[in-house]
Parts: C-alpha cells; structure tokens; sequence
C-alpha cells in the first residue's frame, strides 16, 4: 500500500505545482493486467476512475470488485465487443468509427448515455485514430445518438517520440479542440497524457490523464 499511496500522492503534488491551461486534470487509473488487490488499495486512497483495454479482462474485474467506481474503455473496440463494453463501461475513449458508435449506442441498455471522445491523431503514427477532419465528420455523424454523451477527443504519442514532439503533438490537438468548440461543438473533455508525458500533457491543455505505471509501478507478467 505504502508504494501505491506515495507514487498517488507524488503525482498530486505534481499536478498542483502546475498552472492548468483547461482546469485541473482528472486522474485515470490504467488497470490493465493490474491485479484486484491493487485496484482496491487505490480506490481505497480516493482513486474512483479506472481504465481497461481489453473488455472481457475488464468486465471480469468489475463485476468481482463491485465497487462504486467509474470505468473508462481505452481500447481498441472490436465490432463483436461492442455489446460487452456498452453495458459495462461509463466512458469510451477510443471512437474512430462511426459504425462502431451507432453499435455502442443501440446496444447499451444502462439508462445514463455512455460518454465518448473521439481518439484523434497527435503525430504520424501507425495507432489507430483519425484526423481532424474525420473527427470533425465523426462528431457530426454522432451528435444525434441518444445513448452517447459526445465528451471530447483523446489522443496518445507514440513512444519513442521526443519531447519536442510531444509538446507539439499535444499542443495541436488542443488547438483542434479549442477550434471545435469555437464552432459550437460543446466539448469538456481533452483526454492525453500518460505516465511518461502527463506533465507535458497538462501544460497543454489536458484535463484527463491516463496513469498505470506511474501509479501501480511496472508489471510483473
């Protein structure tokens, strides 16, 4: 416990030396081959919002945990899994196609909308996320599904990318994001950075930082 407490209570005093360019960042705990007792220590210490890549992995985890958590998708979401993740999950970071969306949003049964951000390029990497304007298109196509909460954009560096081009990546899709709510769009939700690069991530506008190592330390697979 002593190791997940100082590494979350390292980042907090991280995050509140720093000036906010679009409000104090949420912290997402990644999971992702995390065992239970680990997920439960945090949560313990205040941690409530956790993210999966994989759904059955996931939903196996909180449906045994049961806890009063919010549970975050960052995966890629395969056509046959569309089901699993709309009745399990509150949030979807990793929307890219809109056939995907309407799956998402005609089968969740969960009387609340499930909230979404469009993952959008950053830099010329092989992961699978869209330009601009296919998030634009994107975000035109979804705005009338009832069941999804359109939130924001997310986006992820590669990572051997240099810190110069981080800071660019990151700083352009927050301009992107500032242009789409000029235009009307409402968004509230820039979700980048990770363990390597949240620091980076926030001064450029991040709101919603995704941490597994820097919080659960390496895993042990």
């Amino acid at each position: 416990m002593t190791d997940l407490k100082n590494n979350l209570e390292l980042i907090y005093s991280e995050i509140d030396a720093m000036d906010f360019r679009n409000g104090k960042p949420k912290i997402i705990a990644v999971s992702k081959k995390q065992p239970l007792d680990k997920i439960k220590i945090l949560y313990e210490l205040g941690v409530n919002e956790f993210a999966e890549n994989f759904a059955q992995e996931a939903i196996d985890k909180i449906i045994e945990l049961d806890l009063d958590a919010v549970w975050h998708f960052i995966g890629n979401i395969q056509s046959n899994k569309t089901k699993m993740i709309a009745n399990h999950f509150d949030w979807v970071h990793s929307i890219t196609r809109y056939k995907v969306a309407e799956r998402l949003n005609n089968q969740r049964i969960k009387a609340e909308p499930m909230n979404a951000c469009i993952q959008v390029k950053i830099d010329d990497d092989a992961r699978e996320s869209v330009s601009h304007d296919e998030a634009r298109e994107l975000l035109n196509e979804m705005k009338d599904l009832e069941n999804i909460k359109l939130r924001g954009l997310m986006g992820i560096s590669i990572p051997d990318s240099s810190f110069e081009e981080r800071i660019n990546g990151f700083a352009k899709l927050h301009q992107f994001y500032k242009d789409l709510n000029d235009e009307g769009y409402g968004l509230d939700t820039l979700s980048m950075g990770m363990s390597d690069d949240y620091k980076i991530a926030i001064q450029n506008g991040s709101n919603m930082i995704r941490i597994g190592t820097g919080l659960f330390g390496k895993r042990h697979i």
